[in-house]
């Protein structure tokens, strides 16, 4: 009887033992698959084409609207597993031209508003020549960062990302709206103020090299 017992006692043993194996080894397999997984999500870091461009819209209420370009003075961003996990950009405030219709400025060069732009009305150029943009965070189809305009920032998204890969070649663009109040972008002629629309419209296009 005893040698019974015992006989019943060592198979249940080695059964938990061959349990305890098979637990360990798929514990194991699952791991090294997850680690497998972790390691084809590569970064790539691209430097900006300062042939980029910011494309501006800014309107006059019930009236028109101006728009031109912006372009870049430098940059660089990083996309892991497709979206953007890091990022600066910079713009020459300088660069800045019109691509309005001829007709808008039959009463006045394209020159004049591009220096009233730049002037201490808007945007200060010659204080602050440029303005950035820094990357906090990004999902597919949005970006998160600190938009910094005259020496002032606030967090800004960028919607509607779209983002391309190709032989080293990168190609993105996206949307911005910001309020130009909060960056004190604010005509000091109070009339004229008020019949400028507080949003200004941008939207990015990028072309990048693999670093």
């Amino acid at each position: 009887m005893k040698m019974k017992t015992r006989l019943i006692a060592s198979l249940l043993i080695l059964g938990l033992f061959a349990c305890n194996n098979s637990n360990k080894n798929e514990s194991s397999d699952s791991g090294e698959q997850q680690e497998a997984n972790e390691d084809t999500v590569t970064s790539v870091s691209y430097a900006i084409d300062t042939t980029s461009l910011v494309n501006w819209k800014g309107s006059m209420i019930g009236v028109y609207a101006h728009e031109g370009t912006i372009s870049f003075k430098e940059g660089s961003l990083t996309i892991t597993g497709g979206i953007v996990s890091e990022g600066v950009f910079v713009v020459d405030m300088s660069s800045m031209v019109t691509t309005d219709d001829d007709a808008l400025y039959e009463m006045a060069p394209r020159e004049k508003l591009i220096g009233h732009l730049q002037s201490d009305d808007f945007f200060s150029v010659e204080t602050f020549p440029t303005s950035s943009f820094t990357v906090k965070s990004a999902t597919e189809g949005s970006i998160t960062g600190d938009l910094t305009i005259k020496g002032v920032t606030n967090e800004e998204t960028v919607t509607n990302v779209s983002i391309n890969e190709d032989g080293g070649k990168l190609s993105a663009s996206g949307n911005l709206t910001f309020d130009r109040q909060v960056y004190g972008i604010s005509y000091k002629n109070t009339m004229g103020d008020m019949v400028l629309a507080d949003e200004i419209e941008l939207r990015i296009e990028l072309l990048a090299t693999k670093k």
